[in-house]
């Protein structure tokens, strides 16, 4: 019993605060944080300056589907309360590590993106222009193995999915 009594005020506190956040309206608390004028993101594909065909829509979709994840907003097809836009600027692929008949082995594909994320409500740039590359989020984003079967393709799409969750990150989960 005296266990019981020790949590008791704890439990009690953390449903006041809770109670609190509810009553309060706070609902982005518990999801993506953006403003509650936010509820709609507009995503449009990817303008592709590069000869890589398919990068620009792996990059949309991807974003479509991590913002989907989130309970508190949704992806509309059209006159989202925000609109998220970009361009791929370019491909670049770099071999990391050779094998011993001078062939490519390990490779890493980069990505190099810029994205605005719009508020269509205020009228107004969140972020405007801004630049992300595949290869500066820090976890080997688009390496492939080519000496062991690995394809483009598969650098491609590792990068692709890196930079899509950085510019979620960045947009919709910056808050």
């Amino acid at each position: 019993m005296p266990l019981q009594n020790k949590r008791f005020p704890a439990l009690c506190g953390l449903a006041l605060c809770l109670c609190l956040a509810a009553a309060t309206g706070c609902r982005n608390s518990f999801s993506s944080g953006l403003p509650d004028h936010i509820r709609t993101v507009e995503v449009h594909i990817f303008q592709n300056k590069t000869m890589y065909d398919s990068i620009e829509a792996w990059i949309t979709r991807d974003i479509v589907d991590r913002i989907n994840m989130d309970p508190g907003i949704r992806v509309s097809s059209r006159n989202g309360d925000a609109l998220i836009t970009g361009e791929i600027i370019s491909v670049r692929r770099s071999t990391l590590r050779e094998t011993t008949a001078n062939e490519p082995g390990t490779v890493q594909i980069t990505i190099e993106a810029k994205f605005s994320f719009y508020d269509n409500k205020e009228r107004r740039y969140i972020i405007e222009d801004a630049t992300v590359v595949s290869s500066d989020l820090g976890i080997s984003p688009g390496i492939y193995e080519a000496s062991r079967g690995g394809v483009s393709e598969d650098g491609e799409r590792g990068a692709a999915r890196q930079l899509a969750a950085e510019i979620v990150r960045r947009t919709v989960g910056m808050w």
